[in-house]
C-alpha cells in the first residue's frame, strides 16, 4: 500500500485541492492512500471546523483519505479536548505548524498536546522550516523529551537548515523524517543515513505536483528504500491504533 504522507485538502487562499482534485492525482501517480490535513486558517484558529472537514472526507472516501487533525496549542486545554475529539472520530495523525499557529516548536506551550499524543499513540507531524521557530533541533529536543511519541519532521528542515537533518535525526530514534519541500537527492542522502525505515514519502498537494513529487522519488530511492518510504513506515505508525 502507498501512502502521500501529507496533503493539504481544501479550497482556501493558496489552497485549491478539492477531494475529487486529490484523488485524480493519487490515481495518476499510483498512490493508493493519503493523509489529509486542514489548510492553514483551520490550523490557526478554526479547528474545529477543519477537523470536522477532514472526517467527513475520509468517511466519504474511507479506503482512499486517512484524516489528520490539528489544535492550536494556545488553546491550552481546549486544543487538547479538541485533539481528543478528533481522535475519537478517526483521526489517526497530529498536526502542528509553528509558523502558522505562533509558537516555537519546543516551546512549553505545546507539551500537554505532546503528552496526550504519546499516550494515545498518535504520530505528531511538525511543519519545519524558516524563520526558524521549527528546525530539525527543536524536534531533536522533543524526541529526547517523549521517547515514546513518533515525531515527523515534515520538509526535513526545508530549506534552510538541510543541513541539520542528519545530525538532529540521529540525535533520537523516535524522529522520522518527511520528504516534501527536501530535493530528492537530499532526501535519499537522509534516508541513507539515518534508515530507510525513518523515512515518509509525502507531496504535500498541491504545494507541489503530487504526481511529480512521487516520480522524482521513484527515480531516485532504491527499490527497497522506495517500499518502505512510500507507505510502509507510515502504515505502521499509523496502525499504533488499529488497522487503517
Amino acid at each position: 500500500m502507498t501512502i502521500d504522507g501529507y496533503c493539504t485538502l481544501g479550497v482556501d487562499r493558496e489552497y485549491d485541492t478539492t477531494e475529487q482534485g486529490l484523488l485524480q492525482a493519487m490515481d495518476a501517480a499510483g498512490v493508493d492512500r493519503a493523509v489529509i490535513a486542514p489548510a492553514d486558517r483551520f490550523l490557526a484558529v478554526l479547528n474545529r471546523e477543519g477537523n470536522e472537514r477532514m472526517r467527513l472526507a475520509a468517511r466519504a472516501h474511507p479506503t482512499r483519505f486517512i484524516p489528520a487533525c490539528s489544535a492550536n496549542p494556545w488553546y491550552g486545554e481546549a486544543a487538547v479536548e479538541e485533539v481528543a475529539q478528533a481522535v475519537a472520530e478517526g483521526a489517526r495523525i497530529l498536526v502542528l505548524h509553528p509558523l502558522v499557529q505562533g509558537f516555537a516548536a519546543n516551546d512549553e506551550l505545546v507539551f500537554p498536546l505532546l503528552e496526550f499524543a504519546a499516550t494515545e499513540r498518535i504520530p505528531v507531524y511538525f511543519h519545519t522550516g524558516p524563520p526558524g521557530n521549527s528546525t530539525p533541533w527543536q524536534i531533536a529536543d522533543l524526541a529526547v523529551r517523549y521517547p515514546a511519541l513518533a515525531l515527523i519532521m515534515g520538509h526535513c528542515g526545508a530549506t534552510d537548515f538541510w543541513n541539520d537533518v542528519i545530525v538532529a535525526a540521529s540525535a533520537a530514534p523516535n524522529i522520522y523524517l518527511e520528504s516534501s519541500l527536501a530535493r530528492p537527492f537530499h532526501f535519499a542522502r537522509y534516508v541513507g543515513a539515518v534508515g530507510r525505515d525513518r523515512g515518509i514519502m509525502g507531496s504535500w498537494a498541491p504545494v507541489n505536483d503530487l504526481p511529480f513529487e512521487w516520480e522524482q522519488m521513484r527515480a531516485v530511492l532504491s527499490a527497497d528504500d522506495f517500499s518502505a518510504v512510500s507507505g510502509r513506515t507510515l502504515s505502521q505508525l499509523l496502525q499504533q491504533r488499529g488497522p487503517l
